[in-house]
């Protein structure tokens, strides 16, 4: 019976994993331990926050639907603490499989962005790996197929023979500090790990109820944007979107993400993306997504330097963490480790779904508290 620990449960990935998880015990008829690490937050315990974040009725696959509350029952345990403060019960013991998704996603590039990002991405991470390091038999590390920073071309799953990056964000560049950092670890302390590198991520392609998300951040931030702008000044006016016309972003469905970091708990690579084989043209996103707002729009090189007033505040706030993104050089991954990986399972083809993805967010108002649920849940 395998023994596991995830952290990060409460955000998008990391409920689809546990999700995951409950699926696979369930069709292989196995049984296991889960240590799921969470933190309370003022008054609500660790507990609650399970229930009340992960295991909501609108995010529930319904795969995991006629059996997931017994499940958490009986394999469920809770390790209430930070990643940088907890203990790992002693009946555990020293064969713990684990999955860290624990992260700050902050892709500012001011100083509070990168203080934040060194604490949480850094420190503390450093912190959990020594709390775990003489008990782990195998470590699967989140990070971000970002952590290459800014590059032209193909994209291979090795970053690490790479000597000179170009980081967009201190995300990025924590990322990469931190996967150098766990490698080494998992050498001195012989546990086997495999760091596991997600694109954007977007709402399920591959589980029903299909387009759903626990969050709806990145390009879906644009539509939230202008949408709640739209409301308040109807006659805004062109906005003037900066991308690079040739390029595209890898966007991969959260469900086909959660299935590539189970599978690499089996994986003997120590790098793997997960990424689609192919980008979405970035003038698609962004196209469907204004359309979808009922925004005017013009797609230009670069960031317009006579900006209007609702420019100004775009290119201020949303605008300056995506700008680098939208006009990113023209790349794609390779992709071919994740493949082989999931080669059971069909890739999403993300560009066809897109509008249908961004859609639903957008009419359920970025709030998975909108969505009608079908009676049979």
């Amino acid at each position: 019976m395998n023994t596991i620990l995830v952290t990060g449960v409460t955000g998008n990935i990391g409920s689809h994993v546990l999700f995951e998880l409950l699926f696979d015990l369930y069709s292989k008829k196995e049984k296991a331990q889960i240590y799921v690490l969470i933190r309370k937050q003022r008054d609500i315990s660790a507990r609650q926050r399970l229930w009340d974040e992960v295991f909501t009725e609108q995010l529930i696959p319904k795969k995991i639907a006629p059996f997931y509350k017994e499940y958490v029952t009986e394999y469920i345990k809770i390790i209430e603490g930070e990643i940088n403060n907890f203990t790992i019960p002693e009946e555990a013991g020293n064969s713990l499989i684990v999955y860290h998704l624990a992260a700050s996603v902050n892709l500012s590039n001011t100083e509070k962005a990168r203080n934040e990002i060194a604490h949480v991405n850094y420190n503390n991470t450093q912190a959990f790996f020594e709390a775990i390091k003489s008990r782990t038999k195998k470590l699967v590390f989140v990070s971000t197929a970002f952590s290459r920073g800014e590059i032209a071309g193909k994209i291979t799953d090795d970053y690490h023979s790479v000597v000179n990056f170009d980081f967009r964000n201190f995300y990025e560049a924590y990322k990469m500090k931190v996967e150098k950092l766990i490698l080494k670890i998992a050498k001195e302390n012989d546990f086997s790990c495999t760091i596991a590198r997600p694109s954007v991520v977007s709402g399920r392609l591959i589980d029903m109820p299909k387009y759903v998300s626990s969050r709806y951040i990145v390009f879906y931030s644009i539509g939230e944007f202008f949408k709640k702008m739209k409301k308040t000044y109807p006659e805004m006016g062109k906005i003037r979107m900066a991308l690079n016309m040739e390029g595209g972003l890898n966007i991969v469905p959260v469900d086909y993400v959660a299935k590539g970091i189970i599978r690499a708990s089996d994986s003997k690579e120590e790098q793997l993306n997960i990424t689609l084989t192919k980008n979405v043209p970035i003038r698609y996103i962004i196209y469907s997504i204004l359309s979808k707002c009922d925004v005017e729009m013009e797609l230009v090189p670069d960031e317009p330097k006579n900006k209007t007033t609702m420019e100004k505040i775009f290119y201020k706030t949303i605008g300056s963490q995506l700008l680098k993104y939208s006009t990113s050089k023209k790349h794609y991954f390779e992709s071919k480790l994740i493949r082989k990986l999931l080669s059971d399972i069909e890739e999403p083809d993300m560009e066809e779904h897109f509008k249908k993805v961004y859609d639903f967010a957008h009419d359920i108002n970025f709030n998975n508290a909108n969505i009608t649920l079908e009676p049979n849940l």
